[in-house]
């Protein structure tokens, strides 16, 4: 306990570490100064306000072409919606200076309609609660009545990060997470065509870090955090140690993840906890050469997912098809379904649509987390080890059976 105390004394007189808390204070925003950052109705509020063309941020309808255009240039021009979506060829002759917008109509957080054009969106904004029970069916029948000689009728599921959605509904909604709106407002700031206002860019500047903060994007924090964590490793748990106890799950569980020789952390947040087998590193070349990789490196690759969702004090483990270029995926999804006696979930869900569940494993229940008489840390640390002593070795074996059959 005395060199941890030692340890903690230096780690607070550190310079990145003063530094760390100055960039942790720049990230403070407007919408976190009035607690508003979290909530779905303020979010769906701005992106009302942002895509109505008539609105004083001048952008016309700049904000909506530009949201489907990164959709069809993401997703290798493929249709925005199903049967009653929204071409390439139906898109480049569209204007939406009659769009309009409507907030709350039945319930629908917002819908976009331009008569002129028989156009719909429909779009169902999640910040942090999931879908409810035949919400999305509901809003989707309702548009099919309401609008039904529309001849494109859209519907997004969009979410602060990937959810699972109603498997019925899977063949209707769009799934897509803020990453699409940050790319949007990064585009539009940094465009020197638009000449927008001091104050609107202001607007937009503070819209976009609240986004970024939310979802650990910040990289620089990321690393000055990822550094000091490394150096003062015995300090930081011995702060963990004394956290609450909705804290100490997701403490625990990064701990492992930090320092399991079989992983190597990735992109990661207060809900999701992520990494990447190591395997997949030491094997890219080969990844290239079946062409489930068209880079060499995998730091910003998502396709390949595995992830420990944390949250209502009980964790899971997944092993997901993430996002990425349609064609990579379908050659991993045609790996998993090859092997479904070892990825277990893949076949659950009908098509590629998505992200897209392939393994699952539970490692803490509510049930367990109430029961007085398990000691928590030690109920993870067991499963921690069994998903990578027994679970994750599997998974990483049929995945290297296929990559090396290539050859």
């Amino acid at each position: 306990m005395k060199a941890e105390i030692e340890q903690l004394k230096e780690l607070v007189l550190d310079e990145d570490f003063t530094s760390l808390q100055n960039l942790v204070n720049e990230e403070v925003n407007l919408m976190e100064i009035l607690k508003i950052s979290h909530k779905e109705l303020q979010h769906s509020n701005f992106l009302a306000w942002f895509f109505n063309p008539i609105e004083t941020h001048n952008l016309g309808d700049y904000a909506l072409k530009e949201f489907i255009k990164i959709y069809f240039k993401e997703n290798q021009y493929q249709n925005l919606g199903k049967e009653t979506g929204l071409s390439v060829f139906d898109f480049i002759h569209l204007d939406f200076d009659d769009l309009e917008i409507r907030r709350e109509y039945k319930n629908i957080d917002l819908i976009f309609l331009s008569r002129k054009n028989q156009f719909c969106i429909v779009i169902e904004n999640k910040i942090h609660s999931p879908e409810k029970k035949g919400q999305l069916e509901k809003y989707r029948k309702l548009i099919e009545g309401k609008f039904s000689d529309f001849k494109h009728k859209i519907y997004i599921y969009l979410s602060l990060e990937d959810q699972q959605i109603t498997e019925s509904e899977q063949d209707y909604y769009v799934q897509l997470n803020y990453d699409h709106i940050i790319k949007l407002i990064e585009q539009v700031v940094s465009s020197k065509r638009l000449k927008l206002a001091d104050k609107t860019k202001f607007v937009f500047e503070q819209y976009l870090q609240t986004l970024k903060s939310m979802l650990n994007k910040n990289e620089e924090i990321e690393k000055v955090a990822q550094q000091l964590y490394k150096k003062y490793k015995s300090a930081f748990d011995l702060v963990f140690k004394y956290v609450p106890n909705s804290n100490s799950i997701w403490n625990k569980i990064n701990n492992l993840v930090q320092n399991e020789k079989l992983v190597i952390p990735f992109k990661s947040n207060k809900r999701y906890l992520r990494f990447q087998p190591k395997f997949l590193h030491d094997n890219i070349q080969s990844l290239r050469d079946y062409g489930l990789l068209t880079t060499d490196n995998l730091t910003d690759n998502w396709m390949f997912l595995f992830e420990f969702n944390i949250q209502n004090n009980q964790v899971t483990f997944d092993c997901k098809i993430g996002r990425g270029e349609q064609q990579l995926r379908e050659k991993l999804y045609d790996i998993y379904m090859k092997h479904k006696d070892v990825y277990t979930e893949v076949a659950k869900f009908k098509g590629l649509i998505g992200w897209h569940s392939a393994f699952q494993k539970q490692i803490l229940s509510s049930s367990e987390f109430e029961d007085e008489n398990i000691n928590i840390e030690q109920l993870i640390e067991k499963r921690f080890r069994e998903l990578m002593d027994k679970d994750l070795p599997k998974l990483i074996e049929k995945l290297k059976e296929e990559i090396n059959g290539c050859r």
